[in-house]
């Protein structure tokens, strides 16, 4: 408890100090007798909406400041929420001015306004609608407007821009997501956020279940073109899911607000063979908005690699030497089309439905020279062909009333998804092995079906202009079937027949029913909220082929809790605590062995228990005059992790599972620094440095590692004239420890070049992918009698051209639905920054 009040109690000096010294710079020489504007009583309110003087747009994150007049002290202020609204209260009694100002536009100035309660005077101003214009900047006499922020953050989550970024123009969603601050891409386009690959991915505030359960897949099939934002919450609250112990990615789409009909078209095509044809077309009125959202992608992927592995045994050593090419890719289909019908000013119904489909092949060969006992010369050939096809149909409810706060969401979801493939592979003797090398020509099926139906209500209620209460429940109830075949090549036959060894069918059920309560509230410069989430889970798993059945039913509490202080302009720190959960999939639970080759088997490990992990951030911030500085430090406790587990027999064939650890902790320090530099470069630089702790007697007896890593990535946005710009991008993250081994360093970049026509109505852009031809990765591994070290590499330096048209009018109708594209991601009213 002494801890905690000194903890508390250095955050108020830090920041008391910081206001002291920006006012004290100011009122040096000022009159011993004039009153101190910080000691008088703070009865003042103000309030109002910030828009783009252009579109009418409001304008969210705006940053308010209350700065006196004598003394030029900032007395008090905030930001505008998702509706550019702001209402600042507890102003010190005295004449102020109120200061508006957001990236990219022009700064304004109001007042001087005398908050007193005599005479003329008011202690309640209202400055109705805020206009602000566009920032133009003069460089070398070349007039550039100013734009929407690539990167924004506040108390809750982060926001970046995909439509902005033309470095992921005619790419994939695993494009974008390589650019976001905290998330990596490995090169198997594995997603993790803060080194943990255990996320939350969510499309439009909804969970991701297409492409039949893989959400790579779904991700790889998706256009960049068609997203408007990605969001980042690493520790939100408990009105969202717990699931995935990173956190959430939440990926916004593309939804016009202006009236008449609108959209995009955008083609691309690139060196490697891939292309992409995407479009977003809207139509809207005062009574009904209708959409679609479409992509069409087909891509094509190459890539080399190596791996050495030796074996000790008492009498010998036996020694794998591997070289692989493979080739893969294929065509894909993304689509998400609605209507919205507004029914009156404070309602509104939405029904919609999506659709993906697409196939991916994939050829490798590898050949391989193996010695002890005797010497063995081959190569292996995989390859492999899946397909999927997937539907969702989603009803939606709103209903907002007299107060704009008091609002209630509500959806009902349905989403089928089917999945196919078949990989078959053989082994060739090179000449003169004939007679030491098998075949093994075998050939693995797979079909699965994933469903998912799903019901949630929130209601906010506000007690008044600072504090709200929220509830909500949220019943999902997901079935899915994965049948595994597997089948052996006969010589005599020249087919295939059955292997009933490593046929089986499994069932997996989970259904998850939840309800929250959350509180939030703001009392001047001190905002907290808290909130309590009950979930009750019953598992059920069954393997046909054997007929056992597994139960795992358990029920858990989800407690979140969050601070901020301060304001953006001078000094703002956010402080939050959070649960989290990551459950088992059907293939970390499904026990019957699958063969992926004839040395590589893979089971699932039915005992396998939920994670949970304690989250918590401590966050400083401070933005002005267009820069923005950042500093963050996380703490994550993970107990009964879910691993990969890899052994290998005595016989040389490697078995694959999945098991509980007993304990892991990471800790680490987040930074970025987001600003301009000159008048034509936009710079952001981010970063961060980590530590995992793993407890285990997996590994050995007392397996007790500490493995430190660090990640770095940084833009540059170069606006050359107001018609073309240069961006690049580049990621690295050096080589670090794992549990059994070692991971070499991983770098990733890109560049652009785009040029707008036509009053941006038409843009070409030109994008190369690894310009330095440095993607890639190694890894080393070893246990008690054997060490294994490979690499694999990318052809990934491709270079993409693509075509954007823009049509439509321009005629703002937000002002008749202020509905958010991303459901449930609704940002927490007060302090953020903007990057």
């Amino acid at each position: 408890m002494n801890n905690r009040k000194l903890f508390v109690a250095v955050l108020i000096a830090i920041s008391s100090l910081a206001i002291a010294q920006r006012g004290g710079n100011h009122s040096r020489g000022m009159s011993q007798r004039q009153m101190d504007p910080n000691k008088v009583p703070k009865i003042g309110v103000v309030y109002g909406t910030v828009v783009d003087s252009a579109s009418g747009t409001p304008i969210p994150y705006a940053s308010v400041a209350i700065i006196n007049q004598r003394s030029s002290t900032i007395m008090t202020g905030g930001i505008t929420n998702d509706e550019g609204k702001f209402h600042i209260k507890e102003i010190p009694l005295g004449r102020h001015m109120v200061v508006v100002e957001y990236i990219g536009f022009k700064k304004q100035e109001f007042g001087p306004y005398t908050f007193a309660p005599i005479g003329k005077f008011k202690t309640e101003y209202d400055l109705e609608t805020i206009s602000l214009s566009q920032t133009t900047l003069q460089m070398a006499g070349v007039e550039v407007e100013g734009e929407r922020p690539l990167f924004v953050q506040n108390a809750e989550k982060r926001i970046f821009n995909v439509e902005k970024n033309s470095l992921t123009s005619g790419g994939s969603a695993i494009d974008a997501l390589r650019q976001v601050p905290g998330v990596e891409v490995d090169p198997d386009d594995n997603i993790s956020l803060r080194g943990s690959t255990r996320v939350n991915i969510m499309i439009d505030g909804k969970p991701s279940i297409m492409a039949g359960g893989d959400v790579k897949m779904l991700l790889q099939s998706m256009s960049a073109n068609n997203i408007a934002d990605i969001e980042v919450m690493t520790n939100p609250g408990a009105k969202y899911d717990p699931e995935g112990m990173a956190g959430i990615i939440n990926i916004v789409l593309k939804e016009n607000k202006f009236a008449g009909l609108n959209g995009n078209v955008n083609t691309s095509g690139d060196s490697q063979g891939g292309s992409n044809l995407s479009s977003q077309v809207n139509w809207r009125n005062t009574a009904v908005n209708t959409y679609v959202n479409l992509g069409f992608r087909n891509g094509v992927r190459n890539s080399t690699g190596d791996s050495f592995r030796k074996m000790t045994f008492p009498t010998f050593e036996n020694v794998l030497n591997e070289n692989n090419s493979g080739k893969g890719g294929g065509g894909s289909l993304f689509l998400k089309t609605g209507v919205e019908y507004f029914i009156d000013e404070k309602q509104s119904v939405q029904l919609s439905a999506s659709v993906s489909d697409g196939n991916r092949g994939n050829d490798n060969k590898v050949n391989t020279v193996e010695t002890g006992p005797g010497e063995k010369h081959y190569y292996r050939t995989t390859e492999g062909d899946s397909k999927w096809g997937d539907y969702g149909f989603t009803l939606s409810y709103d209903k907002k009333y007299d107060n704009p706060k008091q609002k209630l969401t509500s959806y009902i979801r349905f989403a089928d998804g089917l999945s196919d493939g078949e990989t078959e592979y053989w082994t060739t003797p090179e000449s003169g092995y004939e007679d030491v090398v098998r075949t093994n020509r075998a050939m693995n099926g797979r079909e699965g079906e994933n469903k998912t139906f799903e019901v949630k209500a929130d209601y906010i209620h506000p007690f008044d202009e600072d504090t709200k209460l929220e509830v909500g429940f949220n019943s999902t109830i997901r079935t899915r079937g994965d049948e595994q075949l597997a089948f052996l090549y006969d010589e005599t036959a020249k087919s295939f027949i059955a292997d009933p060894d490593y046929n089986n069918d499994f069932a997996y059920d989970e259904d998850v029913h939840a309800a929250y309560v959350q509180y939030g509230g703001f009392l001047g410069m001190f905002g907290v909220n808290a909130g309590l989430r009950y979930e009750m889970v019953e598992m059920l798993s069954q393997l046909k082929s054997t007929n056992e059945t597994f139960k795992n039913p358990y029920k858990s509490f989800y407690p979140s809790l969050s601070f901020s202080f301060g304001m953006p302009q001078i000094l703002q720190v956010n402080a939050s605590y959070a649960k989290r959960v990551r459950r088992p999939r059907s293939r970390m639970l499904n026990p019957f062995t699958t063969r992926e080759d004839a040395r590589n088997i893979r089971k699932g490990n039915p005992f396998l228990k939920p994670e949970y992990t304690d989250s918590y951030e401590l966050n400083f911030g401070r933005y002005t005059r267009g820069l923005s500085l950042s500093l963050g430090a996380y703490y994550r406790h993970t107990t009964d992790k879910m691993q990969r587990h890899k052994i290998v027999q005595d016989d040389g064939i490697s078995i694959a599972t999945f098991t509980n650890i007993e304990d892991q902790k990471t800790q680490g320090i987040e930074y970025s620094v987001v600003g301009s530099l000159g008048r034509k470069l936009r710079l952001m630089f981010s970063g961060s440095i980590y530590k995992d702790e793993i407890n285990s007697a997996l590994y050995g007896e007392d397996y007790d590692k500490t493995a430190t890593g660090q990640r770095m990535r940084g833009t540059v946005m170069w606006n050359i004239n107001p018609t073309t710009e240069f961006m690049f991008f580049m990621f690295y993250m050096p080589g670090r420890d794992i549990p059994i081994g070692r991971m070499g360093s991983m770098t990733h970049s890109s560049l652009s070049l785009k040029k707008k026509f036509m009053d941006e109505r038409l843009n070409l852009t030109v994008n190369v992918g690894d310009p330095f031809k440095l993607s890639g990765f190694n890894f080393e591994a070893w246990g008690d009698n054997w060490y294994q070290e490979s690499s694999r590499y990318w052809n990934s330096q491709t270079v993409r051209i693509t075509l954007e048209y823009r049509f439509g009018k321009m005629e703002d109708m937000s002002r008749y639905s202020r509905r958010s594209r991303g459901e449930g991601m609704q940002m927490e009213d007060g302090a953020g920054e903007i990057f």
